[in-house]
């Protein structure tokens, strides 16, 4: 797994099919902003970006997720 979020991966399948179920609606109600949301998506080599970054604002919150734009 790319990233270990905590979840099995049966949950993980079910948490994805459930995000593009809701791209999908969107995309049906409101292309531009689908368009504008796939855009913004993270990849998986914009995080590895942001786990090797010298950027100080990056940081591990208590519970091991990333914070990209802490105070």
């Amino acid at each position: 797994m790319f990233l270990d979020n905590g979840l099995t991966p049966e949950k993980q399948e079910q948490a994805d099919n459930v995000y593009e179920t809701l791209m999908s609606d969107l995309k049906n109600i409101n292309d531009k902003l689908y368009q504008t949301l796939r855009l913004r998506e993270l990849t998986e080599k914009d995080v590895y970006k942001f786990i090797n970054s010298k950027n100080k604002n990056i940081k591990i919150n208590d519970k091991e997720q990333f914070e990209f734009w802490g105070n």
